[in-house]
């Protein structure tokens, strides 16, 4: 801030000081000017009153000098010099001899004067030539004093100077009164945007002028109104993407993402403060059948039912989250194993006692299978926490179904329990170790056997016996541990580095889980790989199962739009595993389908999945959708594929998986 902003820190007093300079130069300028002009006129008539004294002594002095008597051209001077109030007088005849003088006589010349706003020559020196008839008879030297002209320039700057301060000081006062009077409303003006940036929107601001601030205060109430209503949509805006990030979009309750967030808190909580608590696993018995007899929309609107009937149960220091599906499970913090026990069986019979009404009057009875776990009794890590009651609800489900389960170690299989530790033991080591590995089999275009892009298939590898690990082996712990958010991740970043390396191989199909696509950071994850290594997204291919899509419709429909507009192929994988599924396939907006393997291993025998299949295709041709049929082993398979139309196939009887790369030692021709 400069020193002129903290003297004047308003538009007003800068407005006020600033026509106070200008008066203040004007009255100066008009002083001057004043005091000039009245010198000029005074000296005007110094000079002449000494022309007609010029006059008068001409006659006198001509004559006496004449006479020569000198004598009286003295007294001439002397009643002169008191008479007139002259400084000085004296008379040189034509020889230049001195003849009189009166006063103090200076040097005969006189130097020019020298005069300023305050003061003057102390004499007018004037010349006057004696003469008569035409003949000069001497020389006069005279001076008139000229003091008052500096006393009468005083007394004029004095009295311009009193009147022009009385006129600043009227026109300061009503400059003043001006000045508040036209800027009122641009101190309005002012009042509103500080209440405007500090939040505030309720504005009193003075509308309907029409000159410039006026229109000015117009456009701001708009700009106002335009910021609060932006703010609004920010808000909203802000209070849906976090519902989004933590809310499951068709029950609303908190998702697979919130959940395992709040289940690490509130494990913190208990280690610190030696509380105990307890995680209840559920999921609906038979909800596939459901789903398959009478439509996933039915089957959401079971969901959302239970969601509602379980969510008006809980506690508020309980938190209720849907992890996709019909899985739902519930962190009890703070409570004992009996208060436990009784939510467990409260939550069994209100979904025993729940009952639907479907198409054609068929009465739907609901039961669940629950297992609990508690921590710290049973573990006190979430992943560990989570597999125990995935445990228990299977054991109660084994136990006949609509029931619930506390987990017991000695029901577990002492091997079942072991081989699960093991293998999340060796999936953190094979993520620290570097020992996933990919293999890649083609998917090829027909009729023309074309290698069009491969598949990304995930092995471990086992040092103990040399051998890469199928995933069926530890995909599903995987799943139910949390550890294929990081198995995902890897083969996302791993497939891109390839393409990078590669620049001339196909695009790469990726296999991502259920529970990674419901993750609402794991496509800007995508898009950050595929930035940092300068691949281009079309050639990444992202296949999603059906049943997961299914299961969380909504999640899926994001998850596909986005990927979509970061231009990645997207593929629906395993599809027709539920065929009533395939209305949905208008709502999913995937890239291409491939076909389940069930249908097409027995293709040439099964004329049902003859008919499935080739509905399949025909239908998605008339979507506008392509086609990949997988598990394609021998060729009376493919050439009736072939006829079907189908667009991609792939299958050992053309390319078997393997971990070079196309054009890296191996042909990837079709046969081979």
């Amino acid at each position: 801030m400069t020193t002129l902003d903290r003297m004047l820190p308003s538009l007003r007093a800068r407005l006020i000081a600033a026509v106070l300079l200008v008066q203040v130069l004007l009255l100066a300028g008009l002083i001057y000017e004043h005091i000039e002009d009245m010198g000029e006129r005074l000296r005007e008539q110094a000079h002449l009153r000494g022309q007609q004294l010029t006059v008068l002594l001409n006659a006198s002095l001509s004559v006496q000098l004449i006479q020569a008597d000198y004598a009286a051209a003295q007294e001439t001077l002397d009643e002169t010099y008191r008479q007139a109030g002259l400084s000085y007088l004296r008379l040189i005849g034509q020889r230049g001899d001195v003849i009189a003088t009166a006063g103090a006589v200076p040097d005969p010349k006189p130097s020019p004067m020298a005069r300023s706003i305050w003061s003057e020559a102390e004499v007018l020196a004037m010349t006057v030539p004696i003469s008569m008839a035409g003949q000069q008879l001497g020389t006069l030297y005279f001076g008139m004093p000229l003091d008052f002209l500096a006393t009468a320039k005083r007394h004029a700057f004095w009295d311009s100077l009193a009147i022009g301060l009385v006129a600043m000081l009227l026109s300061a006062v009503v400059l003043a009164m001006l000045t508040l009077w036209v800027t009122r409303r641009l101190g309005q003006l002012t009042k509103a945007a500080d209440r405007v940036a500090a939040g505030r929107y309720d504005l009193d601001l003075p509308l309907g002028q029409r000159d410039e601030v006026g229109r000015a205060i117009a456009a701001f109430q708009q700009m106002a109104a335009s910021i609060q209503a932006r703010e609004e949509e920010l808000r909203e805006s802000r209070n849906h993407l976090l519902f989004l990030a933590e809310r499951d979009s068709l029950t609303g309750l908190y998702n697979r993402h919130y959940f395992r967030h709040e289940l690490q808190r509130r494990l913190d909580e208990a280690a610190r403060g030696g509380m105990e608590g307890a995680l209840l696993l559920f999921d609906i018995d038979e909800f596939k059948l459901i789903n398959d007899s009478f439509g996933h929309q039915a089957g959401d609107d079971i969901l959302v039912a239970v969601a509602n009937e379980i969510g008006r149960m809980i506690r508020r220091s309980e938190t209720f989250c849907r992890l996709g599906g019909d899985e739902f499970v519930l962190i009890a913090h703070s409570a004992t194993e009996v208060e436990v026990s009784t939510l467990a069986q409260r939550i069994v019979l209100a979904l025993g006692n729940m009952r639907f009404e479907m198409a054609g009057g068929r009465q739907v009875r609901l039961s669940c299978s629950m297992g609990v776990a508690l921590y710290p009794a049973h573990a006190a890590d979430p992943e560990t926490l989570l597999a125990y009651a995935d445990s228990a609800m299977y054991q109660a489900k084994r136990a006949g179904k609509n029931a619930w389960h506390l987990y017991q170690p000695e029901r577990d299989s002492a091997a079942a329990h072991l081989n699960m530790l093991t293998w999340k033991s060796r999936i953190d080591a094979a993520l620290d170790m570097g020992m996933f590995r990919l293999v890649y089999q083609g998917v090829y275009a027909m009729p023309g056997r074309r290698l069009s892009h491969v598949e990304a298939l995930l092995r471990m590898y086992d040092e103990d016996s040399g051998h890469l690990v199928t995933p069926n082996h530890f995909i599903p712990l995987a799943e139910r541990s949390g550890q294929i958010l990081d198995i995902d991740r890897w083969v996302i970043r791993e497939s891109i580095r390839q393409l990078k390396l590669n620049p001339a191989m196909p695009p790469i199909a990726i296999n991502v889980s259920g529970r990674t696509f419901d993750n609402p950071e794991i496509v800007g994850y995508i898009a950050e790989q595929l930035r940092e290594q300068g691949v281009v997204p079309k050639r990444l291919v992202v296949e999603l199962t059906e049943t997961a899509a299914l299961s969380d419709l909504a999640d899926a429909e994001r998850f596909i739009r986005q990927l979509r507009d970061l231009g990645c192929h997207i593929c629906l994988d395993d599809f027709g595993a539920g065929f009533a599924s395939f209305a949905y396939l208008k709502h999913i907006a995937a890239d291409t389908i491939k076909i389940d393997g069930l249908f097409i291993r027995d293709l040439t025998h099964d004329e049902q999945s003859q008919v499935f299949v080739k509905a399949m295709i025909e239908v998605a041709r008339g979507l506008g959708v392509t086609t990949i049929a997988e598990c394609v082993e021998d060729e009376a398979t493919l050439a009736m594929l072939i006829e079907f139309g189908v667009d991609y196939v792939q299958g050992y009887h053309l390319c078997r998986p393997r971990e070079a790369l196309p054009g890296q030692g191996t042909s990837w021709d079709v046969g081979h």
